[in-house]
């Protein structure tokens, strides 16, 4: 179980790096996908919360092509004691479609095409029809979204606010250098593993933070095995699917690398399957996966 990190395991460094936020942010919240690694992070986080009696806020976007497991695990995470507002984001949101060369783009949760949608609307969510920002535009970017969230954010609470959000550095480079390179970025105090958020051109007094940077993926089932954590069940059955636990991956299903394992689903919710296969345009290429 974790791994020695200096003089400390990357677990214990965790708590402290979200006790110190709480400590220096009077508002925070952790943007969290479904998936194990911010599954992890939001429950670490809900156990400092709760010894320091504070709460904090929850960002999910809800990209529709889910796996049922997924938002059973969404629901879940949704009854920890420390959450104040849980912000259930199910908008048309633009996503990258890598199976089509005539429909390079997809736009999740699109009235027009709600014939197709993989699943109903989550009757608890900030969707079109209830949509709180007045800056949200239809069709736009996954990137440009949480951006300006991050911004309504700080706006609404004033201050200084941070997000924490649940990457590991070990995962690709690009991840790595946003941890790492700390003379291109401005940080909190100092802190190579946080990182101010810019909108428009300009910080804002936002902060990204990353407190399980340094985890593995063998430090992040070491962790739920040994907190008896809440996990999703789907990696379960992809591993009995014959995935590895570095394999396994949850993201919107088209995109350039997910588009990979998109015949997990055919094995692992094979009534899921379908309504995946008709969500969006196909090329000519779709018939290598069937």
């Amino acid at each position: 179980m974790p791994k020695k990190y200096l003089d400390k395991n990357v677990l214990e460094s965790t708590r402290e790096r979200i006790q110190m936020i709480f400590e220096n942010f009077e508002n925070v919240y952790f943007s969290f996908s479904g998936g194990k690694d911010s599954s992890v992070m939001v429950q670490i986080a809900n156990e400092v919360a709760k010894k320091m009696n504070r709460k904090f806020d929850i960002l999910y976007i809800d990209l529709e092509a889910q796996y049922r497991y997924t938002i059973e695990h969404v629901e879940e995470i949704k009854q920890l004691s420390q959450i104040r507002d849980f912000y259930h984001i199910a908008l048309p949101i633009a996503l990258r479609n890598a199976i089509s060369v005539l429909q390079p783009k997809w736009i999740c949760w699109e009235e027009e095409s709600k014939h197709l949608w993989v699943r109903n609307m989550p009757e608890d969510s900030i969707n079109i029809h209830n949509c709180p920002f007045s800056w949200f535009k239809k069709g736009e970017e996954f990137e440009e979204f949480i951006v300006q969230f991050a911004d309504w954010y700080q706006k609404k609470y004033g201050g200084k606010i941070a997000c924490g959000i649940g990457i590991r550095t070990d995962e690709s480079l690009n991840r790595f250098r946003t941890i790492a390179f700390q003379n291109k970025k401005l940080t909190f105090n100092n802190y190579n593993w946080t990182t101010q958020l810019k909108f428009n051109e300009k910080h804002i007094n936002a902060y990204n933070f990353y407190p399980i940077y340094d985890w593995k993926t063998e430090d992040i089932w070491g962790a739920v095995s040994k907190l008896d954590l809440k996990f999703n069940y789907i990696y379960e059955l992809m591993y009995k699917n014959g995935l590895s636990i570095h394999e396994q991956r949850l993201c919107q299903p088209y995109g350039d690398d997910q588009k990979n394992g998109l015949d997990q689903f055919k094995a692992l919710e094979y009534d899921t399957w379908g309504k995946i296969l008709n969500r969006v345009n196909r090329s000519k290429f779709w018939k290598y996966i069937l």
